[in-house]
């Protein structure tokens, strides 16, 4: 695959906002903070040239530290495994 489309980037960045009902203890602006946040990884999700599952991926807890910081253990595997179903088909 040498480019994501924007339907998958969009099943990324959903995947990524239904872990955030799974956080407890974070008030509901917080929550909305964090979504903004995934929202705005969408145009650099497109621009990646070559892409791969584990590139994306770490780099996305990169520039998502704080919010990956609070998904219960688990979520990563999840995530993990999408990009890798991307990349299979």
């Amino acid at each position: 695959m040498t480019r994501l489309n924007a339907r998958d980037v969009k099943e990324i960045l959903q995947t990524l906002e239904d872990g955030i009902n799974l956080v407890p203890r974070v008030d509901k602006t917080e929550k909305m903070k964090m979504r903004s946040k995934i929202r705005g990884q969408f145009n650099w999700l497109l621009e990646q040239s070559s892409p791969t599952a584990d590139m994306i991926f770490h780099k996305l807890v990169g520039r998502l530290s704080d919010v990956f910081s609070l998904y219960p253990y688990g979520f990563s595997d999840k995530l993990k495994k999408l990009l890798e179903e991307k990349w299979t088909r």
